[in-house]
Order: structure tokens, then C-alpha cells, then sequence
């Protein structure tokens, strides 16, 4: 996940207005940084040298 960056405060700001508290606003943002590194990945591996 290196040079990814997250608003972290952002993204548990949202968390908490669709309702997550806790763990499950943590397990949120995890799902997030997953996400956003698969996706890179992806485009990586579209990429041609």
C-alpha cells in the first residue's frame, strides 16, 4: 500500500455519518485502503513497459 495516501480523518468522519462507530468504522476504513490498493494494483498490472 505504499504511496497511497487516505484522508483518514475524512473517511472516519464519513464512517461516522453512515452510522459506523468503533471497530466497525476501523473495519471501514481497512475495506477502504484494500480497495484503493487492489485498484492500483489493477492499474499497474494494465500498464505496459
Amino acid at each position: 500500500m505504499a504511496g497511497l495516501t487516505l484522508d483518514t480523518a475524512g473517511a472516519l468522519a464519513a464512517a461516522r455519518d453512515m452510522g459506523a462507530t468503533g471497530w466497525a468504522a476501523t473495519e471501514l476504513l481497512l475495506a477502504i485502503r484494500i480497495g484503493m490498493a487492489e485498484g492500483s494494483a489493477t492499474r499497474r498490472e494494465g500498464e505496459t513497459t
